[in-house]
């Protein structure tokens, strides 16, 4: 249904304040809305749609950057929790406004506090006791929570809070050391990023050896390679972490030859997928047994595969694989000649096409 007239003046941002302020009297919810949510709305349009408009019309009130304090002190006062959570929301709304709402029996409005900009540590330090946890849960997450809330929210009862706390950049030291020997597993792995960036070799080195996989795939996940941390988990127990290290952006050469081996086809076809792959892992893996990991070494790849990779390949006995070779951006015109030939109508039609692009 097209917009009225009045609506489309009350959406304009052209529309004079004069004009909003009359539109705001409008019979039509949709008008009021739109004059509730235009910038250029003067402030005795908003009192008056704070005093007459539907919920929807309220929480837009709430959120024009014209609203005052006043007008969000009087929408704080109503009944509904959702109009409640916009002031919450509001960024002129003041502190003594929020440390209201933040007694609000709803944890939203609660939650909406900390995500205020105005939020105040004294704020934070009270939410951190909310009987809510998912209250509490939004204070560990926040990067602007102090210190000595994060620290003592790190004895939570929950583990997602905990968990929240191990990973929060504002955590000090100490706390995240604590955490590292939490009884959950993820809180544990949860330490890992902030020990990294505190650079505290000692405790992710227990981390790293942590008799729980998730925790080792959390190290074998951190963007720098380090020598006493990841060269063992090249060689670990349990397959997820051997793939969490196959997928390391600093993987060395011998690292990536041994994961070439690898008994798991997940971990060799990660491996296969890497670009600047040595030329000892590339002979292993264009005679890897699977095929898929044989056509992972020609798929989406970004630097240049090698011609002798693709020529190999091109002459594999899966048709998958030759397709793969067909449709690649760097194989050489002569090998894309020789599958225009190809016993598989999908792989000669893959050569045409790539020849057709002059790929090559």
């Amino acid at each position: 249904m097209p917009d009225s007239a009045e609506k489309k003046e009350a959406k304009s941002k052209k529309t004079a304040p004069q004009r909003l302020l009359e539109l705001s009297r409008n019979a039509d919810p949709s008008v009021q809305y739109a004059v509730a949510s235009n910038i250029n709305a003067p402030v005795q349009a908003l009192e008056y749609l704070a005093g007459h408009g539907k919920f929807t019309i309220l929480k837009a009130v709430a959120g024009n950057p014209n609203v005052t304090p006043t007008i969000l002190f009087s929408l704080a006062r109503h009944k509904q929790w959702t109009v409640c959570e916009a002031v919450a929301w509001s960024k002129l709304a003041p502190v003594n406004l929020l440390v209201s709402l933040a007694g609000h029996a709803h944890w939203r409005v609660r939650q909406a506090v900390l995500r205020n900009v105005n939020c105040s540590p004294k704020l934070f330090e009270t939410l951190s006791g909310d009987a809510e946890m998912r209250v509490r849960l939004h204070v560990a997450f926040s990067f602007v929570c102090p210190p000595a809330v994060l620290e003592a929210l790190a004895s939570d009862p929950d583990s997602d809070v905990r968990n929240a706390v191990a990973g929060n950049w504002n955590t000090p030291l100490n706390v995240a050391r604590a955490l590292a020997g939490d009884p959950e597993a993820y809180v544990r792995g949860g330490a890992a990023d902030n020990l990294s960036r505190l650079r505290d070799h000692e405790h992710l080195n227990t981390l790293a050896r942590d008799p729980d996989a998730q925790v080792r795939v959390k190290i074998a996940k951190l963007m720098l390679w380090n020598s006493s941390l990841h060269d063992h988990l090249v060689t670990d127990a349990d397959g997820t972490v051997r793939a969490a290290i196959a997928d390391h952006t600093e993987l060395p050469d011998a690292a990536a030859l041994t994961l070439a081996r690898d008994p798991s086809d997940e971990v060799r076809t990660i491996i296969a997928l890497r670009d600047h792959l040595s030329t000892a892992a590339l002979e292993v893996l264009v005679n890897d047994p699977n095929p898929e990991v044989r056509r992972a070494l020609a798929y989406a790849k970004v630097d240049d595969v090698p011609a002798w990779v693709l020529e190999r390949l091109a002459n594999d006995a899966d048709k998958g694989v030759r397709w793969q070779v067909a449709y690649h951006w760097r194989t050489p015109k002569d090998t894309l000649r020789q599958l225009e030939t190809d016993p598989d109508e999908a792989v000669r039609s893959a050569a045409r096409y790539s020849l057709a692009q002059s790929w090559s």
